[in-house]
């Protein structure tokens, strides 16, 4: 009953002191916004590929000389052709660049809903893995306590082995969310090409945490 109380109070106290809320600085408009302008370059480039093709110059109306054998005589024509080419292809032009700001136009469309969902679970994510944390470290300081407890032959071997594998197994876990949370931070940053900046390692729990840093007092 003791050291129930005691796991209590230290729980209490650990969270009180310890706790620490996390802001990010990421924005979703800003994200948005770097969305538009990663897809919006790539249409320009593709746009600026297909214009000027076609692009009619003053060397396809260069008369040509010609000579009529039954007249006996020379005599120049111009063509009129490049001219009727240059306007089927300028419509064509006008078409393929129309299909093009539309298919960019579908994408961006399905980018911001993938964003959004992104962005939601991101914050979601680091919301908890913020509390897991704190939780954590909690649980490290109690199986502190039972090391102590080992020592002075409060608990058997077998009962303290357990206790290790399961705080051991929590740090795998949390340390397995925070790659979970860098994995979404680079799907984020392919989608915009932007750099997000945020540092999730600050919530690593380092498994040598487990061991006291000074014996701890029975």
């Amino acid at each position: 009953m003791k050291r129930i109380v005691l796991y209590c109070l230290f729980a209490v106290s650990f969270l009180a002191t310890n706790a620490q809320q996390y802001e990010s600085d990421l924005q979703f408009d800003t994200l948005l916004i770097k969305l538009h302008d990663a897809i919006n370059v790539q249409k320009d480039i593709e746009i600026q590929e297909i214009k000027g093709v076609y692009r009619i110059t003053p060397w396809h109306f260069v008369p040509s000389l010609n000579y009529d054998f039954v007249s006996n005589r020379y005599y120049i024509t111009i063509s009129s052709g490049p001219f009727v080419t240059n306007m089927i292809n300028k419509r064509q032009e006008k078409r393929r660049i129309s299909a093009i700001e539309r298919r960019y136009n579908n994408q961006i469309k399905s980018q911001e809903t993938k964003l959004k969902l992104l962005f939601f679970t991101l914050n979601q994510k680091i919301a908890n893995i913020q509390l897991s944390r704190e939780i954590l470290l909690n649980d490290v300081e109690i199986y502190k306590i039972q090391i102590q407890e080992h020592t002075n032959n409060e608990i058997d071997t077998e009962t303290f082995l357990k206790e290790k594998s399961a705080i051991l197994n929590k740090i795998k876990n949390h340390n397995k969310e925070i790659s979970d949370i860098q994995n979404y931070l680079y799907e984020i940053e392919q989608l915009t090409e932007f750099e997000t900046n945020i540092d999730v390692l600050q919530f690593y729990v380092s498994p040598l945490s487990i061991n006291p840093s000074k014996p701890l007092k029975p």
